[in-house]
């Protein structure tokens, strides 16, 4: 009875055992299911997202680098049908000349090393070759490696695009470095070379390394320092500029250069930059340009000038006096004319001759230049008739000048015959401008004291009678 009653109750444990493992298991399996819905849910939005990613292709590959799955793109950007990639070798889309690299990164790539940003050729199905970055990442399955997933992106037409730069800036340094125009960089925060092309630095007398530790002023004499320092101000405030400025550099050697600069200014955020330069030697011109400048100086100074006495010469007197005329009336100043006579000329070149009487006019133009200022000037007038032109000068102080140049003439001796000394005098007019008066009055006026000097007895200064 205890047996069967015993036997009873172990049965109704264990009954409630099975309904409460029922129950457990009910809800394990429910939620097993609501896992593998979820589970499904997100494979569905990932498998979603990796098959609708725009120009990148998404890729596992086993440890011998055969394809398990690619998402659609592939068809997309590379034309192979699904079917077509799978259980194919990676290196089979890759051109031959870059298995090796391919297959070195990837087996980094299983060892641990991070496979990130590679850029690869691939062939595409119509066989133009177009470029990958890929990146990888390895796949684990109960700890061990087992392959690698990741993506490729399609950057054909950036790598093109660096391909065409890559290119330009090869034919800028070429066309840069072989130009038959000396090139330079310069940066104007810093005031210093970039760079510069080998025609400059062989103007220059220095390496590349040389160049970029200098200056452009440091090259310019003092006067072409000037007007670059100018120029360069200028265009940092903004004012217009004149193009193709024209400076004299000094190399090492202590050679000198001209060059032509024709500059492209460089700006950035904060302002003006810097410049790319092109210069053109022009020192072959400077030289003939300033050959020619001294010849027509020369040439002015020839017909000007009078030969015998070296003074300037009545052409040049009047329009030299009516300049200064004109600056008398203009500012107010003071002018004051001499005009010189030798007296008894006539006399001496008839006893002595003209050879004799030209050295006396030579030496009489000696004479007056050493008592000048420099401000005055002295012209031969005619014959043995001299004018001295003092600008801001008045009448008396013009006496001090006429009486200086009497004295020095009277100490000069003269010997036209040997053993013999003879000694020679001037008669001289001088008055002073009148504000508004005519130039031909004017000299007139003056003309008239130098004869008043000679008809009262020679020798004499005879100025205009003070009101």
């Amino acid at each position: 009875m205890n047996d069967q009653s015993k036997t009873k109750h172990d049965l109704i444990q264990e009954l409630v055992f099975l309904r409460k493992r029922i129950a457990e298991l009910s809800q394990y399996e429910s939620e097993h299911k609501q896992v593998e819905e979820s589970l499904r849910e997100s494979e569905y939005k990932y498998r979603s997202l990796i098959e609708n990613m725009t120009d990148i292709i998404f890729i596992t590959i086993d440890l011998e680098g055969k394809i398990t799955f690619v998402s659609k793109r592939t068809k997309e950007i590379l034309g192979y049908e699904n079917e077509e990639t799978i259980d194919r070798n990676i290196l089979n889309f890759i051109p031959e000349e870059a298995h090796q690299s391919t297959m070195e990164k990837l087996q980094k790539g299983m060892e641990g090393e991070k496979i990130k940003h590679v850029q690869l050729p691939v062939t595409a199905k119509s066989g133009k070759k177009l470029f990958f970055d890929f990146s990888f990442s390895r796949i684990y399955k109960d700890g061990v490696v087992v392959g690698a997933q990741g993506t490729a992106v399609d950057i054909t037409e950036r790598k093109q695009i660096e391909d065409m730069l890559r290119q330009s800036e090869l034919n800028y340094r070429q066309l840069f470095d072989n130009a038959p125009a000396a090139i330079y960089q310069v940066d104007f925060r810093t005031g210093k070379f970039l760079k510069a092309n080998d025609l400059i630095c062989e103007y220059f007398g220095c390496s590349q390394e040389e160049i970029t530790s200098k200056s452009p002023c440091d090259l310019l004499t003092k006067e072409s320092q000037i007007l670059f320092l100018e120029r360069l101000n200028q265009m940092v405030i903004g004012d217009k500029v004149p193009e193709d400025p024209e400076y004299e550099f000094v190399d090492k050697n202590g050679k000198r250069r001209w060059l032509k600069l024709n500059s492209k200014n460089i700006y950035d955020s904060k302002g003006l930059a810097g410049a790319d330069v092109v210069a053109h030697e022009i020192t072959e011109r400077k030289l003939a340009e300033e050959a020619l400048r001294k010849n027509e100086q020369r040439y002015l100074e020839l017909s000007i000038i009078d030969d015998l006495t070296q003074l300037y010469n009545s052409r040049h007197f009047y329009a030299q006096l009516k300049r200064e005329i004109e600056r008398s009336n203009r500012y107010e100043q003071p002018l004051t004319l001499l005009l010189l006579d030798l007296d008894n000329f006539k006399t001496f070149n008839d006893t002595y001759g003209h050879v004799e009487g030209d050295y006396v006019l030579s030496r009489l133009g000696q004479v007056v230049k050493r008592c000048l200022r420099e401000t005055d000037s002295a012209y031969r007038y005619g014959g043995e008739e001299f004018t001295i032109m003092l600008p801001m000068t008045t009448s008396e102080e013009g006496m001090v000048t006429a009486k200086r140049i009497q004295m020095e003439l009277r100490k000069e001796a003269f010997s036209p015959v040997l053993g013999q000394e003879v000694y020679l005098t001037v008669s001289i007019g001088l008055a002073q401008y009148k504000p508004k008066e005519e130039m031909k009055a004017f000299v007139n006026r003056v003309d008239q004291l130098m004869y008043q000097a000679k008809k009262n007895g020679r020798d004499r200064i005879c100025p205009e009678p003070q009101r």
